[in-house]
């Protein structure tokens, strides 16, 4: 829900480009709850390589998650 938040303020389409964000873009499309296009992991000779994901919306679900589970802020 964090990045849903994140992703909220940002100018769509935006590139996501850290590894745990791309998994977390991953569920949130998995969930209905964004429009992305990830793409898979690249095998290299060190293991993987995870190309950025980009995020193109977010979906009227997604929308009521945020409504629904407003941002925790930490002060």
């Amino acid at each position: 829900m964090e990045l849903l938040h994140r992703l909220s303020h940002e100018r769509l389409p935006v590139a996501v480009v850290d590894g745990a964000d791309v998994d977390a873009v991953r569920v949130l499309a998995l969930a209905g709850h964004v429009r992305a296009e990830v793409p898979r992991p690249v095998r290299t000779m060190q293991g993987h390589h995870q190309p950025p994901a980009t995020v193109l919306a977010i979906t009227s679900l997604g929308r009521q998650m945020l409504r629904r589970f407003p941002a925790a802020h930490s002060h």
